[in-house]
């Protein structure tokens, strides 16, 4: 951690979650040094830390999106090696049945676009699911499509890591640090006023999850977010 507050910097990054850490990482990664990373709390305290860390591709309709996905997927594959901090990170497979006609053909489409872009999947039976998931239920299934090389990950390992890999290359991460507001000058943002100063920054980046939407108002911009419930299971070994 910096032992003296930062007053001016080229990046200012509000927001220590998976996404902030992640924009710190590659900001560096292409050359940007004097990057600063606030965080209200810890790293990973907001929506981060109960992420369910699914590495998977659903289906994917463009051939940005792909590229998007098969960099991202193979970042944090490699990332606990890159930077010597645990990931959590597992591949153990993706399944995503079809039960109706109408969905086989989606899957069956998008498995063809997407293969065109490196991502790795094959069509199997209920029975080649059932196998590679014992626990589930393939009754009504049609065909399923097995996805071997995505996983899961532990979104805060996973932050932690790419908060490491920002610091080796100049990154400040700064915690219990509350953004009051965002400054701005003639229309842009010139900074950021905290609890503990102001810093000015030639760029001010909003990654404060289901806040941002609040902390953009506070400068006139209209965010569209909306948290929501979801919900998932994660047992012990069966």
């Amino acid at each position: 951690m910096p032992t003296e507050f930062p007053t001016q910097a080229q990046c200012v990054i509000i927001g220590g979650g998976s996404l902030g850490c992640n924009i710190a990482y590659h900001l560096t990664k292409l050359g940007m040094t004097d990057v600063v990373v606030l965080e209200r709390d810890k790293l990973t305290s907001g929506t981060t830390w109960h992420a369910a860390g699914e590495i998977v591709p659903a289906v994917l309709g463009s051939e940005w999106e792909c590229e998007l996905y098969t960099y991202g997927r193979n970042l944090i594959a490699g990332l606990e090696e890159e930077t010597g901090q645990a990931t959590g990170f597992r591949q153990v497979g993706y399944i995503q049945p079809a039960d109706t006609p109408e969905r086989l053909e989606e899957l069956r489409r998008g498995a063809a676009f997407m293969r065109r872009f490196g991502i790795e999947m094959h069509e199997i039976t209920p029975l080649e699911a059932a196998e590679r998931f014992p626990v589930g239920d393939f009754s009504d299934t049609i065909a399923a499509f097995w996805y071997p090389l995505e996983g899961r990950t532990n979104p805060v390992d996973t932050t932690q890591a790419l908060a490491r890999g920002a610091r080796s290359r100049g990154a400040k991460v700064i915690e219990d640090v509350s953004v009051r507001r965002i400054l701005t000058e003639n229309g842009r943002a010139v900074g950021v006023e905290t609890d503990q100063g102001r810093i000015t920054a030639e760029h001010v980046v909003i990654a404060a999850g289901m806040w941002s939407r609040e902390i953009g108002a506070r400068a006139g911009i209209n965010l569209p977010l909306q948290a929501a419930e979801h919900y998932y299971l994660i047992t012990e070994q069966l």
